[in-house]
């Protein structure tokens, strides 16, 4: 059976859908109000906390329900990066954890499709990645706001990885 992990997926464009083609997933999503609207599906395991460097809890900012209500492009926006965007600027505290935590608990040994889309934060989280232990066979991430770019790349060109940049997103596979 494949196996996908996806970090970041508000209560849209999720993958879900994958679970209908003999799929088992983890679907990870740190604000509550979005996780609770993800569609739910049989072998597919949702987690509510943001991934990070240890496990805890941090501090995220979301934009407040005026913008969202303005501008739907909003909904699906948060980050962990203080004065990551003007209008993120609701608070809202969310547990975290490591990946090594969270393939533990969600009994993941293997990743066919990790799809990363954190609003900058997207790099960091490959840097944490276990490598090690773990090597996604394609993985998607968002990296228009990853101003690290060019690392990132190297990072997962040294983990086996071929990489191709588009405007919006970069997708990566382990050669």
């Amino acid at each position: 059976m494949k196996t996908f992990v996806e970090i970041g997926s508000c209560d849209f464009n999720t993958l879900t859908h994958l679970s209908h083609h003999g799929w088992k997933g983890v679907i990870v999503e740190p604000i509550k109000k979005y996780f609770d609207n993800i569609p739910h599906e049989e072998n597919i395991c949702y987690v509510n906390v943001a991934i990070g460097d240890v496990d805890g809890s941090t501090t995220m900012w979301i934009a407040p329900d005026e913008v969202v209500d303005v501008d739907s492009d909003f909904k699906g926006m948060s980050t962990v990066i203080e004065d990551g965007h003007p209008l993120l600027t609701t608070e809202v505290n969310v547990p975290m954890m490591t990946f090594d935590t969270l393939f533990e608990m969600t009994e993941v040994s293997s990743i066919d499709f990790l799809k990363i889309d954190v609003e900058g934060y997207d790099g960091k989280l490959l840097k944490l990645f276990p490598w090690h232990n773990i090597k996604p066979k394609f993985i998607q991430f968002e990296s228009k706001h990853t101003n690290d770019l060019d690392y990132v790349i190297e990072l997962l060109m040294s983990n086996g990885y071929h990489c191709m940049v588009e405007s919006e997103n970069t997708f990566a596979i382990l050669l």
